[in-house]
């Protein structure tokens, strides 16, 4: 074989190894998922990492964050501030239809609801319960009566009030405080809970005593507060002391 020949054969297995490099590196050049020489971030969200990865990009919502408190619902607070007629609304529109309330009112669906709160759960005699009711413990405390009207069902499996339930809060509320005004010496409403303790550090005002605004300096013992709107009097610089000639 001539050096013609072997030029030719070393320049076609030239090609060959320079086409499969070519095409090794081809979905990379083309979908843009390879490392062009820059400092590339690592992906932060999943729709991010899916892009990256398998070169499919879509919008996928994002778990909300854990650390996120739920609010607690304060029913101490809520029925201090009820609306009893707006109870009765509701309870007309909503319970009525299964249930009287006046003393000595008749049973229907339901049983009367006349002295319920503080009382016994299966209270009515001759009522034909449910059997996860009639074995029921305790009574219809406020809390009780609480979860049971938002949702029976979640309260108390096996009830066979198909009642779904009440799920605004203040509409609970105004329910159950109706409920008291219509039971002869109902119990207290429970205390609103306690408002949460101040961080360390930060000064708690004294009774009467305002909270001073952000960046608003506090005054001294003894000293008045500023008026709204009034800068705090600057401090008087001590008088130079003169030394007797």
């Amino acid at each position: 074989m001539g050096e013609l020949g072997l030029n030719k054969i070393m320049g076609a297995l030239l090609a060959t190894a320079l086409v499969m490099m070519g095409l090794a590196t081809l979905p990379s050049l083309v979908f843009g998922g390879g490392d062009h020489g820059g400092d590339h971030e690592e992906p932060a969200t999943l729709s991010e990492k899916m892009c990256t990865q398998f070169h499919y990009c879509v919008e996928i919502a994002e778990a909300a964050s854990a650390g996120a408190a739920e609010e607690v619902f304060d029913l101490g607070a809520a029925l201090a501030g009820a609306d009893i007629s707006r109870g009765e609304r509701t309870f007309a529109g909503q319970c009525a239809t299964c249930h009287t309330i006046a003393a000595g009112g008749a049973n229907g669906t339901g049983p009367n609801l006349h002295n319920t709160v503080g009382a016994d759960k299966a209270r009515v005699a001759g009522f034909n319960y449910s059997g996860a009711l009639s074995n029921a413990e305790g009574g219809w405390t406020y809390e009780n009566l609480d979860a049971w009207l938002k949702s029976p069902a979640g309260y108390m499996r096996g009830t066979s009030m198909s009642f779904a339930g009440i799920k605004r809060d203040a509409d609970r509320a105004n329910v159950i405080a109706y409920l008291a005004a219509n039971t002869e010496g109902a119990p207290a409403f429970p205390a609103p809970m306690a408002a949460p303790a101040p961080a360390e550090g930060e000064a708690v005002p004294a009774e009467g005593e305002a909270v001073p605004a952000d960046g608003e300096a506090v005054p001294a013992e003894g000293e008045a507060a500023p008026a709204q709107g009034q800068a705090a009097p600057a401090e008087e610089a001590p008088a130079e002391e003169v030394q007797p000639t």
